[in-house]
């Protein structure tokens, strides 16, 4: 049985994507519930971010055990992601988390951003639905120079 196999590039219009991780970690089991509305809030604010044209071409949550949640982010540009971040809704939930965690200290939470060139980004989906890159950028065959990771990051030695 053959695997189906895609290959994903950024889209024409972004040069540079800025990867978010993004993530909750419960310290105290108080921290449970509160850590729950903080996962709606941030789904919340992805999806008006995406709908809005703000920059974010997609976001995944992930889960890291039972207390270790978050989301992996693609934006557009780091710009784009550093005016969303100052602007409501974000920056509502972002304040009612640092004063939770001043006030009990019952989970931590941590962000990542990490700027990645358009000619340092590789991938391969086999049998997989679109998901991250594959959601959004422009989605061919792996043929050619296309078929290993060494080719599709131009590293082949010569």
């Amino acid at each position: 049985m053959a695997l189906s196999r895609v290959v994903a590039e950024l889209p024409e219009s972004v040069g540079e994507l800025c990867l978010v991780r993004f993530g909750l970690v419960v310290r105290k089991v108080s921290a449970f519930g509160f850590v729950r509305s903080m996962e709606r809030a941030v789904a919340r604010s992805a999806a008006e971010a995406m709908a809005s044209g703000a920059g974010l071409l997609r976001s995944e949550r992930f889960t890291m055990g039972w207390g270790h949640v978050g989301v992996l982010q693609y934006w557009e540009s780091y710009e784009a992601l550093d005016a969303w971040s100052h602007r409501p809704p974000h920056s509502e939930w972002w304040r009612s988390a640092v004063e939770r965690m001043r006030a009990k200290g019952d989970f931590g939470v941590y962000h990542e951003a990490y700027l990645v060139p358009k000619g340092n980004v590789e991938t391969i989906y086999l049998d997989c639905p679109p998901l991250g890159l594959a959601s959004f950028g422009t989605t061919t065959t792996p043929v050619g120079p296309k078929t290993t990771a060494r080719d599709r990051l131009g590293r082949r030695s010569r």
